[in-house]
């Protein structure tokens, strides 16, 4: 008999005999808990399949009135929307603006916008809150040409506007009357340098709101950023405050 056939004939005569450290407590309990967890999980199962039964039966029961009800009571909801305020509009005029500078310099990066709801001193760095019905709003939209970071100041206000005195010391000024009423003024300033140092872009509304969109040879935002001209001439400046999808008003 070969070494492999006695290895095969002892594995048989012990087959059914338990291990050496078998320990019949144990095993019971093994059991015991296999036994719990099998209860457990029927039980969860019955109750799932309950929960779906009713699910799908209580619509059935409910009266057919109040479930349309219910379904009216649903689509009032949807359908109803809260009036837009002040602070969403101003947002969605600053979102316009970049998007449509972006799309006119496209060689501009990371083109974005920051308006606030107020009125902006004649100093312009003062803030008061707008009164219900005169409010305005002023803030940057802001640009990273080839040069660097700089940024465009946006105001809207009613201050009073006044054509001569806007136009003083200008090297170019001129108005472009527009198809709703408003007049828009274009003006250049030197600022005594040889180049461009201010470009400005005013609309003036019949109802006395006076929006103005201004580029310098530095960055309005921060003071800093001293360039030689303007990063944005003020024909852009001008498709900006006409911009159609742009509602100042």
């Amino acid at each position: 008999m070969s070494e492999q056939e006695i290895r095969e004939g002892m594995l048989l005569a012990v087959w059914d005999e338990p291990p050496l450290d078998f320990d019949p407590d144990t095993l019971i309990r093994r059991v015991e808990q296999k036994k719990s967890r099998r209860r457990a999980l029927v039980g969860v199962g019955v109750a799932t399949a309950v929960i779906a039964v009713a699910s799908f039966a209580l619509p059935g029961l409910l009266p057919r009135d109040r479930d349309s009800q219910l379904g009216s009571d649903g689509q009032t909801s949807a359908s109803a929307t809260p009036s837009e305020s002040a602070e969403i509009r101003v947002q969605r005029i600053g979102d316009k603006l970049a998007e449509k500078l972006a799309l006119t310099e496209p060689t501009l990066k990371e083109v974005y916008s920051d308006l606030k709801v107020g009125r902006s001193g004649p100093s312009g760095t003062q803030v008061v809150p707008g009164n219900p019905g005169d409010w305005a709003y002023w803030g940057y939209v802001y640009l990273t040409d080839p040069i660097g970071p700089t940024a465009l100041r946006v105001e809207a206000t009613r201050f009073g506007f006044s054509v001569q005195s806007f136009c003083a010391s200008a090297v170019l000024c001129r108005d472009v009357p527009q198809k709703d009423g408003s007049v828009v003024t274009e003006a250049e300033f030197t600022d005594g340098s040889p180049e461009i140092a201010r470009a400005e872009t005013v609309r003036k509304y019949p109802s006395g709101l006076v929006v103005k969109v201004s580029s310098f040879a530095y960055n309005p935002a921060t003071g800093s950023g001293v360039r030689q001209t303007v990063p944005v001439h003020v024909g852009v400046l001008t498709s900006l405050v006409t911009d159609p999808s742009v509602n100042w008003e």
